[in-house]
C-alpha cells in the first residue's frame, strides 16, 4: 500500500474523526447542524465582507457564506464542488472531482493562446485568512490544499474586487475557508466520515480536538481522496478526436502513470489555540499534504488534459493582542505541472507577514492601518536539463511585495454606515507601485431593508511565470543546423486589473422570507499574453483588451417552518471585449466581440427537507447556460469541442440518523447523469452516486 493511502488511513484509524466544533475564537459558531433555530437560518454570519463579524443581511458588498450546515446537508464531497453553493461562482468540472472555479468570470476573454490562461487566475483564496495563492502562474491548485470539506466551518465568499482589504490577487474576489476548531463547551470530540461511489471514488475524513484548559485547545485532522476519471480518452487538439493517450506520445506510460486516475490526494493538519483572556490569543496551524491530478492546465503532448503533481508543508501563527493583530505564514513545496516532460517541475518557498492595529473611536468609527511583507522564491536547479530545457533555466528568482493599507469603518448617524480601504503595494519585478481603494456605503431604511453601494479597484499581484519565464530548447531548423528556441518572461507587464461599481438591496418580507438583490458593473485591463515575435521567440507582453461586464445576481433565502428551508439563485451576466487581438504575433490586427466564454446565466437551489429527528432528505443543483470556449492554437479556433451546452444539474442526499452520534447517507451527484462536457478538451461529466456513514462524538 502506497504512503499517499496509508498515512491519513492511519491517522484516521488513530483518531477517529468528523463533523462539527467551532471556527477560530473570533468567529461565530454553530452548534448543531440541524437543529438551527429560524432566527439562525436567517441570519447567517460572515467576517470576510468588511473584516468585521456581522451578519449576511449586514455586510457592505456582495458577499455569501456556505455553512457547515449547507455542506453537510446538500452532501458536498469537497471544497470546490461545496462552491456550487453559493451566488455568483461559476463552478465547472473537468472531470471526477476537478473543478474550474471563477467569481462572476472574466475567463478565456482573448480566447488565450496558453492553456493555463483560461483558468481562474484573479480569485484569491484563504484558509483563515492566510492567501494560498499560486504566485507561479497565478490562481489556486484546488487539489494543493491541505484542508478538505471536514476542516471548514464556513466558507465565505466575496464577489467583485477586494484587493483593498485582503492584498493582491483578490481581483474578481475572495473565498475564504474558516476551519473548525475544538468546541470551546466540549472538552474532548472525535468525528469520523468515510463514502465510497462510482465510478470508483474514495473519500475520508477525520479530526480529533481537545479542550485541554480553559486557555488551551487543539485540533488534528486529515483527510483522503481518490477518485477515476469519466472517460478514459485525451482530446487531440490536432484531429479534434477523442483518442487512446498512447497515440498521442510515445512516454504515456511516463508522463501518464495513471491515466484513470482525476485526483489523488491526501492532507493533515495540526490547529493549535491558546487563548490568555478575551484581547490576547495565539493561533498555530500546521499542515501538509501530497496530490495528483489530471487537469487542463499546461497543456502538452497535442492535448490540454496534463498529469501534475504537488506536495508541500506549511506554518501559519496568527496573534491577537489587545488592539494589535498580527499574522505570518511560510509554504514550501514542489510542483510539478506536466509530469514525466521538461519544463514544468520547480520548488518554492513563500513567506507571508502582516501586522495591523484597530483603532476604536467610541462606538462611531473604526480605523485599521497595516503593513504586509510576500517573498516568493521559486526556482528549477534541480531539474534543469540543458537538452529539454527547465522553467527557470535552472535559476533561483524572487519576487519581494511590500504593502501598506488604511480602511475605517465608520457610523455617522444611526442608519447611515460608511466603510473605506486604500492599499498600496510596492513590487520589486515589476519595479512598481499600485493603488488599490473600495468604497462602500450602507443604509438602512428600516429594520427589514437595506440598501448599499460600493465603488473599488483592484489588481494582481506579480506572478513568477510572467517575469521570470525562460524556457531555452535547441531546436532543429534545417539539417545539421539546431538554434534555441526561446519562450521569456517581461517584468515590465502592466497587473491585471479590474474596477467596479455596484449597487444593492436586501430585504427580510418576514421572519422567514429574505431576499438579496445586487447589479454590477465590472471593467477589466491589462491583459498580457504570449506573444511570437519570430519563428524561435515569443515571450509575455500586454495586449490593449478591455472588457467589460454587466451583471445582476439575485437570491432568495426562504425557511417557512423549522422543516424546510429553500435557497434558490440566479446570476445574468453580459461581458463584451474591445480590442481583441485576431492572433498573438507582433503585427496582429485588432476587432470589438461579444464574449461567449462565460456563461450569460449561471445559478443554483438548495431544498432541505427534515421530517423529524431520524431523517433528511436535500435536494440542490447547479445550472449554468452555453458557452464558447477557445482552444490554445488560434483565437479564431471552430473546434467543436469548443462548444460546451448549457447545463442542469441535480444532486440528492438522504441521510438516516441511527443514533444523536451515527448516521448513514446515500449521496447522489449529478443523479440524472448529464454527460455533456462542461470544460474544453475535458471529460463527460456523469454522475456519481455514493453511500457513506459519519461518527460524531462531542
Amino acid at each position: 500500500m502506497s504512503l499517499k493511502f496509508t498515512l491519513p488511513l492511519a491517522g484516521m484509524l488513530l483518531l477517529g474523526v468528523y463533523v462539527p466544533s467551532y471556527a477560530q475564537e473570533q468567529e461565530p459558531t454553530e452548534e448543531d447542524l440541524y437543529e438551527m433555530s429560524l432566527e439562525d437560518l436567517m441570519n447567517v454570519p460572515i467576517n470576510s465582507a468588511s473584516k468585521k463579524n456581522e451578519t449576511l443581511f449586514d455586510a457592505p458588498l456582495s458577499s455569501y457564506t456556505i455553512t457547515r450546515a449547507d455542506i453537510d446537508k446538500a452532501g458536498s464531497t469537497s471544497i470546490m464542488e461545496a462552491l456550487r453553493l453559493a451566488p455568483g461562482v461559476i463552478v465547472r468540472e473537468e472531470t471526477n472531482g476537478v473543478y474550474d472555479i471563477h467569481i462572476r468570470g472574466f475567463d478565456n476573454v482573448l480566447r488565450h493562446n496558453t492553456e493555463y490562461q483560461k483558468s481562474n487566475l484573479a480569485t484569491l483564496v484563504m484558509i483563515d485568512n492566510r492567501p494560498v495563492f499560486n504566485n507561479n502562474l497565478g490562481g489556486t491548485s484546488w487539489e494543493a490544499l491541505p484542508v478538505d470539506i471536514n476542516d471548514v466551518d464556513r466558507i465565505e465568499v466575496v464577489r467583485g474586487p477586494s484587493s483593498p482589504l485582503f492584498g493582491p490577487n483578490a481581483v474578481t474576489g475572495v473565498i475564504n475557508i474558516i476551519t473548525k476548531r475544538a468546541n470551546k463547551d466540549a472538552k474532548t470530540y472525535a468525528n469520523a466520515s468515510v463514502q465510497a461511489a462510482t465510478p470508483s471514488t474514495f473519500i475520508a475524513n477525520g479530526s480529533f480536538g481537545k479542550k485541554v484548559s480553559e486557555k488551551f485547545n487543539y485540533t488534528l485532522s486529515t483527510n483522503y481522496q481518490n477518485r477515476k476519471r469519466f472517460d478514459d480518452l485525451y482530446y487531440n487538439d490536432n484531429t479534434q478526436e477523442f483518442v487512446p493517450i498512447q497515440t498521442l506520445t510515445s512516454n504515456s506510460e511516463k508522463q501518464y502513470p495513471h491515466p484513470d486516475r482525476a485526483l489523488n490526494k491526501w492532507g493533515a493538519n495540526a490547529f493549535l489555540n491558546y487563548k490568555t483572556s478575551e484581547k490576547v490569543s495565539f493561533d498555530l496551524t500546521l499542515g501538509l499534504q501530497e496530490s495528483d491530478v489530471q487537469k487542463n492546465f499546461i497543456g502538452g503532448n497535442n492535448t490540454p488534459f496534463t498529469f501534475n503533481t504537488s506536495q508541500s508543508q506549511y506554518a501559519n501563527l496568527a496573534a491577537h493582542l489587545y488592539g494589535l493583530h498580527v499574522r505570518t505564514s511560510v509554504i514550501k513545496g514542489t510542483d510539478d505541472l506536466n509530469y514525466g516532460t521538461s519544463p514544468g517541475k520547480y520548488d518554492y518557498v513563500t513567506t507571508n507577514a502582516e501586522a495591523e492595529y484597530e483603532f476604536k473611536i467610541g462606538s462611531v468609527a473604526t480605523i485599521v492601518p497595516g503593513i504586509n511583507y510576500q517573498n516568493a522564491n521559486y526556482n528549477d536547479k534541480d531539474y534543469f536539463n540543458a537538452q529539454t530545457g527547465a522553467y527557470l533555466n535552472g535559476e533561483t528568482v524572487i519576487i519581494n511585495t511590500t504593502s501598506g493599507y488604511l480602511r475605517t469603518d465608520i457610523k455617522p448617524v444611526k442608519d447611515l454606515r460608511v466603510i473605506a480601504a486604500v492599499r498600496v503595494d510596492k513590487f520589486s519585478v515589476p519595479n512598481d507601485a499600485y493603488l488599490a481603494y473600495e468604497f462602500a456605503a450602507t443604509y438602512s431604511l428600516n429594520a427589514n431593508n437595506l440598501i448599499r453601494a460600493a465603488v473599488t479597484r483592484s489588481n494582481s499581484g506579480s506572478f513568477i511565470g510572467n517575469n521570470y519565464l525562460n524556457i531555452q530548447i535547441p531546436v532543429q531548423v534545417a539539417p545539421g543546423v539546431t538554434v534555441n528556441a526561446s519562450r521569456v518572461g517581461n517584468q515590465d507587464l502592466n497587473l491585471f486589473r479590474i474596477s467596479m461599481i455596484e449597487l444593492g438591496y436586501r430585504t427580510q418580507f418576514s421572519k422567514t422570507l429574505q431576499l438579496d438583490i445586487d447589479v454590477f458593473q465590472q471593467k477589466a485591463e491589462n491583459f498580457s499574453a504570449i506573444i511570437t515575435t519570430s519563428a524561435i521567440t515569443s515571450g509575455f507582453a500586454n495586449v490593449p483588451t478591455v472588457a467589460k461586464q454587466t451583471g445582476a445576481t439575485l437570491s432568495l433565502n426562504v425557511v417557512p417552518t423549522a422543516k424546510w428551508q429553500i435557497k434558490p439563485f440566479v446570476t445574468y451576466q453580459k461581458t463584451t471585449t474591445e480590442d481583441l487581438p485576431a492572433s498573438y504575433t507582433a503585427t496582429t490586427t485588432y476587432s470589438d466581440s461579444d464574449h461567449k466564454s462565460t456563461p450569460a446565466v449561471y445559478g443554483g437551489y438548495f431544498v432541505n427537507f427534515r421530517p423529524n429527528n431520524k431523517f433528511n432528505f436535500n435536494l440542490n443543483g447547479y445550472c449554468f447556460s452555453s458557452q464558447r470556449q477557445y482552444g490554445g492554437d488560434s483565437p479564431l479556433d471552430n473546434s467543436a469541442v469548443g462548444n460546451i451546452s448549457g447545463k442542469v444539474l441535480v444532486n440528492l442526499k438522504a441521510a438516516y440518523n441511527i443514533t444523536q452520534k451515527f448516521n448513514v447517507f446515500v449521496n447522489g451527484r449529478n443523479i440524472l447523469n448529464s454527460h455533456a462536457r462542461e470544460y474544453y478538451g475535458t471529460d463527460q461529466i456523469g454522475g456519481v452516486y455514493a453511500v457513506g456513514a459519519a461518527f460524531h462524538l462531542n
